[in-house]
Parts: structure tokens; C-alpha cells; sequence
């Protein structure tokens, strides 16, 4: 028997009141897929997330995480929000910050167990963030603490990671970096990724997924400028293809 997709979504409809968001969506992908979202802004993608996350529920259609329901597969998900809904100024370290991503999923309410710190040493080693596990948030440059909150999304030993525009306002070096990280991960989970700037992702993921209002799904080495530019209009940067492709 075949193992269940991490991702299934079937003639998918989705609007907040009367607007439709998302009409007759279909979109089925695999173990250890790497893949980045892209489209206009009312596009769609973030809303595409919630469903998966089972914070939305279709209005027709259905959606499956590893063959459940959301609310139930994402147990499975780790997940970085667009906005961290975290104060960069609040009195907490990095490794408070990662111990965070134990509530809920691996344990109930309580004090941390020593499994738990050792869960999230573990992830800030993994991302290269262990040697300041100690320091304050607020003190982070915003690559350092975007790995701090991927090592977050990590913690709960997720099979599907979910990003939500993760190198939003970081330089081109740090974005090239989290890049080489999530392309590390790859290697033992689905990674999909919301971009709004996919310049850099061509040597990375295997298929870009556009969405607005419908979703389609286009391997990288198809996407160009017309598919970009006549179904997206300008909000979305160019594929560039004159990088070797790394992922196989």
C-alpha cells in the first residue's frame, strides 16, 4: 500500500463570504518535494496554507495532510509564518524561542522537560544557531533569527515544512543561506515555500506552484517570462535559469 501524500487537494473551493479566493484548486505533492509558491498578493497562497493547516475549512472540495484531515495532519507540519507573531523585543532567548515549538504538539502544559531542551539544542545546532543559544532575541541579526525560528518549526520533528516568505527583507547573501539550509532539510522532509521573489529559487526547488485564484503547477525549467508576466502580471520576479540546477 502506497504511503499517503503529504499534500492532497481536490477540486478545492474557497472564498471569505462572497469572494472567491480559491476555485476548484487541485495540487498533489510528494514525499520530499521541494517546491515555492508564487502569485499576487490576494493570490491566494496564504490562504492556501491555512487550509492546509487547518485553520480554514473549503467550501467544497477536500484537503489532506499525509491522508487526514488538517486539523489532524498537521501534527506533521512545522511551520514559519510570514509574520512572526513573536515581539522581537521580548525578554526571551533563542532557545526559548525554539523550546516554544514543543507546546502543544509533543507535550501539554507544564515546565520543560529535559528532552525538550535537548530537542531544541538539537535544532539550533542543526541550523547553526547553537553557539547562541543564550543570547536575546531582540539582539539577532534577521537572518539569525529567521534560523532561530525555522529551528522552531523544526523542534516537533515535522514530515512537511511550510514557510511562509521566509527571506523577506534579508540581503542576498542570507537569503542565498537559508536557501543551502532548507535545501539540507529537504533531504528528510517536504519543503514548500511562499515567495513573492523567485530569483534565487531555480537552482533549488523542482516545481513552482502559481497561484491566483486557480492553482497550476509548472516544473522550474518551464517557468519563463510569458508564463510569469501573462498569469501573474508583475508581481512576481522572473525565474532566473542561468544557475545549475542542485537539487536532484
Amino acid at each position: 500500500m502506497n504511503a499517503p501524500l503529504p499534500i492532497q487537494i481536490e477540486n478545492l473551493d474557497f472564498s471569505y463570504g462572497q469572494i472567491p479566493v480559491l476555485k476548484q484548486a487541485n495540487l498533489s505533492l510528494f514525499d520530499k518535494d521541494f517546491v515555492c509558491i508564487v502569485g499576487p498578493n490576494g493570490g491566494g497562497k496564504t490562504t492556501l496554507l491555512k487550509l492546509l493547516l487547518g485553520l480554514l475549512t473549503p467550501q467544497s472540495g477536500s484537503v489532506s495532510v499525509f491522508g487526514e484531515e488538517p486539523v489532524v495532519g498537521r501534527k506533521w507540519i512545522g511551520y514559519l509564518p510570514q509574520y512572526a507573531s513573536l515581539d522581537a523585543r521580548f525578554p526571551v532567548t533563542a532557545l526559548d524561542v525554539v523550546l516554544m515549538g514543543r507546546l502543544g504538539k509533543t507535550r501539554g502544559i507544564g515546565p520543560y522537560r529535559k528532552n525538550d531542551r535537548a530537542a531544541a539544542r538539537n535544532m539550533l545546532e542543526r541550523v547553526g544557531m547553537i553557539q547562541l543559544e543564550k543570547r536575546p532575541l531582540a539582539t539577532l541579526s534577521g537572518g539569525q533569527r529567521q534560523r532561530v525560528l525555522i529551528a522552531r518549526a523544526l523542534v516537533s520533528s515535522p514530515k512537511l515544512l511550510l514557510l511562509d516568505e521566509p527571506t523577506s527583507s534579508l540581503d542576498d547573501y542570507v537569503e542565498r543561506e537559508l536557501y543551502d539550509l532548507l535545501q539540507e532539510l529537504n533531504k528528510e522532509m517536504t519543503v514548500v515555500v511562499v515567495t513573492h521573489d523567485i530569483s534565487f529559487v531555480s537552482s533549488y526547488v523542482e516545481k513552482v506552484i502559481c497561484v491566483n485564484r486557480q492553482v497550476h503547477v509548472h516544473p522550474t525549467s518551464e517557468v519563463d517570462e510569458n508564463i510569469i508576466h501573462t498569469m501573474y502580471g508583475e508581481h512576481v520576479h522572473m525565474v532566473r535559469h542561468d544557475q545549475e540546477q542542485q537539487h536532484g
